[in-house]
C-alpha cells in the first residue's frame, strides 16, 4: 500500500488450516498462472511466526521457487524471527532456510521488550539496497 500498488496487486496464498504455513505447491501454481495472464510477480513475503497462529513457512522451499521465478523472498520475522537468536528455539528448525532469502525484517520492541517502536531489515546481498 506505501508503494502505491494498493490491495488489488496482492495475493493471498493458500495455507494449511491447522499450522498456518503457506503452501509452497499453490504458490508456484499461482506465479505460473500469474506469468501466463501477463501479470509480473515480484516479491514473496512468507512468515517467521505470525502474529495471529505463530505459523513459520517453509522457507527453504519458498525460497526455492522464488528463485526458479527470479522473485524476491522476504521473511517477515517481525514477531518470531528473534527467537533464532535463542539457543532453546534455533534447534527446532522454525527458521531452517532463512538465509536463503532475500530479506528478514524484525521488531525489537515485539521480542526483546525494547521500550520504543524499533524495526529491522536484513538484507542477503547489500548491492540490492542501493539497486
Amino acid at each position: 500500500m506505501l508503494t502505491g500498488m494498493g490491495m488489488n496487486q496482492m495475493r493471498g496464498v493458500p495455507c494449511d488450516r491447522l499450522t498456518g504455513k503457506m503452501s509452497v505447491e499453490a504458490l508456484e501454481e499461482m506465479i505460473k498462472t500469474a506469468i501466463a495472464n501477463g501479470e509480473k510477480p515480484f516479491f514473496v513475503n512468507s512468515m517467521a511466526g505470525s502474529t495471529v497462529m505463530g505459523s513459520y513457512d517453509d522457507h527453504r522451499g519458498i525460497s526455492a521457487v522464488c528463485k526458479k521465478y527470479g522473485l524476491w523472498h522476504h521473511i517477515d520475522g517481525c514477531w518470531g524471527g528473534f527467537l533464532t537468536f535463542a539457543d532453546k528455539h534455533r534447534s527446532k528448525g522454525l527458521f531452517d532456510g532463512s538465509e536463503l532469502s532475500d530479506s528478514i525484517s524484525l521488531n525489537a520492541h515485539k521480542g526483546w521488550g525494547v521500550p520504543q517502536q524499533c524495526s529491522m531489515i536484513i538484507v542477503n546481498d547489500k548491492p540490492n539496497l542501493l539497486a
